[in-house]
C-alpha cells in the first residue's frame, strides 16, 4: 500500500477514534501550506477561492490537539 494510502487509512481511523472530528496532530494536512492543502484535495487555488472561499489555515506546532498517526497498528505479533 502507499504512504498517502496508509496515511488516509489512519486518519479515518484515528477520527473515528475520536468520534468523528478531526483532531490537528504532527501529520494532518493542515500543517502545510494552503495551496499545497488545496492541491492535495485535487483542486485549484482558483476553484477553492471561487466556490469555498478563504483558504484553508496552516496550523502550528502549539495547535496539535493529539498524538501523531499510526499507519501501521501493532498486530500483536
Amino acid at each position: 500500500m502507499s504512504d498517502a494510502k496508509d496515511l488516509i487509512i489512519a486518519a479515518l481511523r484515528k477520527r473515528a477514534a475520536n468520534g468523528g472530528q478531526h483532531l490537528h496532530h504532527r501529520d494532518c494536512i493542515h500543517n502545510l501550506p494552503p495551496e499545497k492543502q488545496v492541491e492535495m484535495r485535487g483542486k485549484t487555488v482558483e476553484w477553492w477561492t471561487r466556490i469555498i472561499g478563504d483558504l484553508p489555515e496552516q496550523i502550528t506546532p502549539d495547535q496539535w490537539e493529539t498524538e501523531p498517526l499510526v499507519t501501521r497498528p501493532d498486530d500483536g505479533s
